[in-house]
């Protein structure tokens, strides 16, 4: 039975002589400052929780009626040069192409519109002016670049500035301009309409602003 227990004990020296070492060396470390920030942080952990709090400032109430739906497709090209004291230099062309694609919606802000009795049962719609609504569904093309032997040299195009063109109010009041007769015809197709839901016999004559 002693030999036994005497061979337990035994067994048992070799941890007790590690955890003996174990204990000295971290006290030393304390010590001497060597158990820097970073052991401490190996042996204890950390966790970390982000939040985004979004607070709504205004509501606006929109009344924007769209008339139109154009199906654009283009590719907008911005071409560049090298330059020394402000005289381009020879063969530093560089040329940029986006290719690209959306559906300008076209209308009027239903708001406006105004409607005035001219009789018994005639009335008179005034439409405001026609403005640009948005764009759906915009999809843009990675840019192309082609240079010619000193094309480095040219100031490169920012892709960004080419969009915000192609996507710019100019465009929109293009797009409206172009499409003028098809948005009034659209104008009064859709009032004409809402107002025989009501009351078939009654007359309207449009106005339109500016």
């Amino acid at each position: 039975m002693l030999i036994k227990l005497f061979r337990a004990r035994f067994r048992l020296w070799p941890v007790l002589l590690i955890i003996v070492l174990v204990v000295a060396g971290t006290g030393a470390a304390f010590a001497s400052g060597a158990l820097n920030a970073r052991v401490l942080s190996s042996m204890f952990t950390s966790s970390s929780h982000e939040r985004d709090s979004q607070v709504v400032q205004s509501v606006t109430r929109l009344q924007e009626v769209a008339l139109l739906s154009l199906h654009m497709e283009g590719i907008s090209r911005h071409e560049s040069n090298g330059e020394i004291f402000g005289v381009a230099i020879p063969a530093s062309e560089k040329t940029t192409l986006i290719q690209y694609q959306f559906d300008a919606k076209l209308g009027i802000d239903g708001a406006q519109v105004t409607i005035e009795p001219t009789g018994p049962k005639s009335y008179r719609l005034t439409i405001p002016q026609f403005i640009g609504i948005g764009f759906d569904k915009p999809t843009f093309e990675d840019p192309l670049e082609s240079n010619n032997a000193l094309g480095w040299l040219a100031t490169p195009a920012v892709e960004t500035r080419m969009v915000n063109n192609i996507l710019s109010d100019e465009n929109k009041q293009k797009y409206i301009s172009q499409n003028e007769a098809a948005l009034k015809e659209q104008a009064k197709v859709f009032y004409s309409g809402l107002i025989a839901s009501v009351d078939p016999g009654i007359t309207v004559d449009f106005a339109f602003a500016g």
